[in-house]
């Protein structure tokens, strides 16, 4: 029988031990939303979503709401988005304004969080704290990497630097800031945040889940602990191209059709209705060339690095230029990453997947769970952001890529299993799933500090 109740201690979080708990108690809820949220750094958005003067966007979690926006001087800055007068929610979703005007009683601040107007100000004749300085907006922490746009609620945080530090060593050489959306998609699912999120942060399941990968992808990996953060990178046993050791099958000698395939199976299964997902249809199309331009016999490497090769020249022709990574870097960088407390990044050649959860208001086994795109484009390539909300994701499978639909089908049948009195703890696997354990670890330092 399940005892949550035991000492923390007997239920510590271990590499190989997980307590099941911290996805379905309302206790742990209620710790994250106290000592959680108002004190992590958390990715509001992509900069690109504010190119402009006045252009903002709305974050929201645990009834907690940010405005992000570009001001007059090029700069982003954020704040609680709350009129000072009587609490009024001064934005909702995104969108651009030259002020922020409160539309209750009409009170109205500059981009900068200046005070700008005060009906009827002479009434307050006499009352401390009505200076402009005392009714600025109240601005929240924020930084940008990568082209994303982080905030912290806590004004006393560790400092963004610190934060980023092992994201910032590992990734930042791939310039995800050159990247730019293809698709953006936000559903509700009937789990909890971490459920949802720790679906992304393992490739133990591609082998059950994902078996349209076996014949082209050797999925053995490893996974690591990154400061708060944790990845993952394949052994690269076989080379890319080759069927996965579970199969029993041979390296086969020729590999062009196999690491050809690789590219076509993230079109089929990770691309949207025109391929695009988490590598550009350009790239997938060049590869294609190993195929008639390549001699058979060749080491896999060099079919590797002349599939690089063409993919590299068909961006060049559109004016794109990828960054280059020694092999040292690409190890380093790994396949996947989880920046705590709730964001992933799944990346490939010239593209990523982005994965953000957050909890659904107070329903700790619902989430808001969003799902994008970006990929290396040039601004000719680069479509209209079209922002997709699928209340109930199982009314709209047709919009999602198909493996992403694999993944969701899982997630609230693992939040239902939690709540058995027949599971005595999550046993994550020691070598492949490290990033959910040591997401748990860090969780409870923040949960459980004094």
């Amino acid at each position: 029988m399940n005892d949550f109740s035991m000492p923390r201690g007997e239920r510590a979080v271990r590499p190989d031990f997980v307590p099941q708990e911290d996805n379905i108690s309302p206790e742990i809820a209620r710790l994250e939303k106290q000592k959680l949220w108002t004190r992590t750094w958390q990715m509001a958005c992509r900069e690109e979503e504010i190119p402009r003067v006045g252009n903002f966007v709305t974050y929201d979690v645990i009834g907690q709401s940010i405005i992000v926006v570009r001001t007059e001087s090029g700069a982003i800055k954020a704040y609680h988005n709350v009129c000072l007068h009587r609490g009024r929610q001064l934005t909702a979703g995104c969108g651009t304004v030259n002020k922020f005007h409160c539309s209750f009683h009409g009170w109205q601040w500059n981009l900068d969080g200046e005070l700008l107007r005060v009906h009827d100000r002479d009434d307050y004749a006499g009352c401390s704290h009505m200076q402009d300085s005392d009714l600025g907006l109240s601005e929240v922490r924020s930084a940008s990497w990568g082209g994303f746009v982080f905030i912290n609620m806590d004004p006393a945080c560790e400092p963004f630097e610190e934060y980023i530090a092992p994201a910032q060593r590992a990734l930042g050489p791939m310039r995800f800031e050159d990247m730019r959306f293809a698709w953006y998609k936000t559903m509700v699912i009937k789990t909890n945040w971490k459920t949802a999120l720790e679906s992304f942060m393992e490739s133990y399941h591609v082998a059950s889940v994902h078996p349209q990968y076996l014949p082209i992808v050797d999925e053995r990996n490893k996974s690591f602990a990154e400061g708060p953060h944790g990845k993952h990178i394949y052994t690269l046993e076989r080379p890319m191209g080759a069927p996965s050791f579970r199969t029993g099958k041979p390296v086969p000698e020729d590999l062009r059709e196999g690491i050809a395939s690789v590219l076509s199976v993230f079109k089929e299964w990770v691309g949207d209705a025109e391929g695009k997902g988490q590598v550009t249809v350009r790239s997938i199309d060049a590869a294609q060339r190993v195929l008639t331009e390549l001699p058979a016999g060749l080491p896999p490497m060099d079919i590797t690095m002349a599939a690089i090769g063409y993919m590299m020249e068909a961006a060049a022709k559109v004016g794109v230029q990828w960054p280059i990574l020694s092999m040292e870097q690409a190890m380093d960088a790994g396949v996947d990453w989880n920046l705590f407390p709730n964001m992933v990044l799944v990346f490939a050649f010239d593209g990523c997947l982005v994965f953000r959860a957050r909890p659904n208001g107070d329903d700790l086994e619902s989430c808001v769970f969003d799902m994008w795109s970006i990929l290396r484009m040039a601004p000719q390539e680069v479509p209209v952001l079209e922002r997709e909300f699928y209340p109930d994701w199982k009314d709209h499978v047709d919009k999602i890529p198909k493996l992403l639909v694999q993944d969701l089908r899982n997630m609230e049948g693992v939040q239902r299993g939690l709540h058995s009195l027949g599971l005595k703890g999550l046993r994550t696997n020691p070598v492949q799933e490290v990033q959910i354990s040591h997401f748990h670890e860090v969780l409870h330092q923040y949960l459980y500090a004094k």
